[in-house]
């Protein structure tokens, strides 16, 4: 039976409209009034059907990341994208960090094919280790999921771990799909990115998305880079055409117009906020695992659950229960305004005062 465990749902449950919602991690410097100008324009051409290639899109995603527009499928959202995979690629074997992002291990669900989880522990904090290589040769999968940065720990993995992943995989003929969804938030996200190994390894596919840094959910938009012509033409086949709506494009193309500037503001916010909402939880008593992205991924050894007691506040968090490898001492906060932060904190300082009190 489906059931729905993202975070960013609360807008849409009874009585929640009003919660401070820090479960989903959108840029809290929101959506840019250039983006929201794009889209109004563009209501009235609502009569035609979208172009189904997205040309104008792809042109600037290939100016933007410096890559041949040929080498680009946009589509619904990142999500949209991960869910054609394992179709496309046939895959009867599919490899999933634990924990990550639920989506990869829905889709190879969705196809029929078997999951295997690679474990990432406490002990080395969360981080994927060059021992990924031979636990990859062993299972010889047909796709491996590498989130980088990792949802929900936040954590980097480096380039050179990715050059031995794409190297053995490429033996194997297996697919690697990086998903960097989260990667622009990074400061120096140029060190980390898989961009540099596109044109030698065929096998690589990229994954991005506007949802988060460009604070546009709603308007659901992604893209894929690969050099691989016949798995972009595979992309469009297995999934429906128009996925891309006319807004949708004209958003991702006025978003990308002004990306630089924005996105090294957004970059410097959120390190200064995270590392203060970081600090402050530390000070709170909780193990925080120090993030690089947008949200703060950390462990509670209080007896009460802290998702539950924040909820009663009027402030959502996302509980990390439901992620593989995890329980629900886990949790994930975004970044938020700082005002929004601010609250968060003495909130749980709160709790934590009235609950000892009780305790006593």
């Amino acid at each position: 039976m489906y059931e729905y465990n993202h975070g960013g749902n609360a807008a849409f449950e009874a009585g929640k409209s009003n919660i401070i919602d820090l479960s989903a991690n959108i840029n809290p410097l929101g959506i840019s009034q250039s983006i929201t100008d794009a889209i109004i324009k563009e209501v009235s051409n609502s009569n035609n059907y979208p172009d189904n290639f997205s040309t104008q899109l792809r042109q600037q995603i290939g100016s933007f990341e410096n890559v041949n527009p040929d080498w680009i499928f946009c589509g619904n959202g990142a999500s949209d994208i991960i869910f054609r995979f394992p179709r496309v690629v046939q895959a009867k074997k599919v490899l999933v960090t634990a924990p990550t992002f639920s989506d990869y291990q829905r889709s190879a669900n969705a196809f029929g094919s078997e999951i295997v989880h690679y474990p990432l522990t406490a002990h080395y904090n969360f981080t994927v280790t060059n021992e990924i290589i031979e636990f990859i040769q062993r299972e010889e999968p047909d796709l491996v999921f590498i989130c980088n940065p990792n949802n929900p720990t936040g954590k980097l993995t480096e380039v050179s771990i990715i050059k031995e992943i794409l190297n053995c995989c490429e033996k194997l003929c297996a697919k690697v799909i990086v998903d960097e969804c989260f990667l622009d938030f990074v400061k120096h996200s140029r060190e980390y990115t898989s961009k540099i190994f596109l044109e030698k390894y065929s096998n690589l596919i990229i994954l991005k998305a506007f949802t988060k840094m460009f604070a546009i959910p709603g308007i659901r938009l992604g893209y894929a880079l690969c050099t691989d012509r016949a798995l972009l033409k595979n992309l469009y086949f297995h999934g429906p055409d128009w996925s891309v709506s006319n807004l949708a494009q004209v958003a991702g193309v006025a978003a990308l117009q002004s990306a630089k500037a924005f996105i090294k503001e957004t970059e410097e916010y959120v390190s200064k906020e995270r590392w203060r909402v970081e600090n402050g939880l530390k000070q709170l008593g909780f193990k925080v695992f120090e993030s690089s992205a947008n949200y703060v991924f950390f462990q509670s050894s209080y007896s009460f659950d802290l998702h539950v007691e924040l909820d009663k506040k009027g402030i959502r968090v996302r509980s990390c229960s439901n992620y593989q490898g995890l329980n629900d001492s886990y949790y994930r906060i975004a970044v938020s305004t700082k005002e929004n932060n601010t609250k968060v904190l003495t909130t749980i300082e709160e709790i934590i005062l009235i609950k000892g009190i009780q305790q006593n």
